[in-house]
């Protein structure tokens, strides 16, 4: 009698177990999300020199952050308007050894903004997911003014992959490897970068 009373405890517990199961693997794929990503390290280079109006110029590493809002289609796929500061360095090689301007540590900002695009191929509160971002980064400044036109904004694309680890019920922790590509005017480098996100 009391094996019979522990065997309908445990058949009258088990679909409330795997109710609260579904839920705690399901709560960060579900409605609204933010994505913030306060360093990303760009290593980036380019594919030919930029042409100058008194030289050329060849890309070096540089470093962004941004922020994601956005919402789950359903728990494996989500879409985000992302938006944030991008800071690339180039090294400027002058046509002539008489300039006095600065050839190396050149800096350019940009305003990064974007679609993302993330695939999750398991529904798990830590796991593997997949990235896709497009933009455009209008270009805000650059260090030497001379070179703002021929350094100008561009499209670019990002594809990656990530794990969320997840830490509490409120926050995941979010690394990603991505490759990317931008133009800067009629200039394209290419290259690889880390993402160091946390998910909200």
């Amino acid at each position: 009698m009391q094996y019979f009373r522990l065997l309908l405890l445990s058949l009258l517990l088990a679909p409330a177990i795997t109710v609260t199961g579904q839920q705690l693997k399901t709560k960060q794929e579900n409605g609204y999300f933010n994505i913030t990503n306060p360093a990303e390290i760009q290593v980036v280079q380019s594919i030919d020199s930029a042409m100058l109006a008194s030289g050329n110029a060849r890309f070096r590493p540089g470093f962004e952050f941004h922020t994601i809002n956005g919402f789950f289609v359903n728990p494996s796929f989500s879409l985000g308007l992302g938006i944030g500061l991008q800071f690339s360095n180039y090294k400027y090689y002058p046509a002539t050894t008489d300039e006095t301007v600065k050839t190396s540590g050149a800096e350019i900002t940009s305003l990064p903004i974007f679609a993302d695009f993330r695939y999750y191929p398991r529904n798990s509160i830590s796991g593997t997911l997949f990235i896709i971002d497009a933009g455009y980064a209008p270009t805000l400044s650059v260090r030497n003014e001379a070179h703002k036109p021929f350094l100008g904004g561009g499209a670019f694309m990002k594809l990656g992959a990530a794990y969320k680890f997840y830490l509490s019920e409120f926050i995941s922790f979010v690394p990603s490897l991505n490759f990317k590509a931008q133009r800067y005017g009629e200039h394209t480098v290419v290259g690889g970068t880390l993402g160091i996100g946390f998910m909200f």
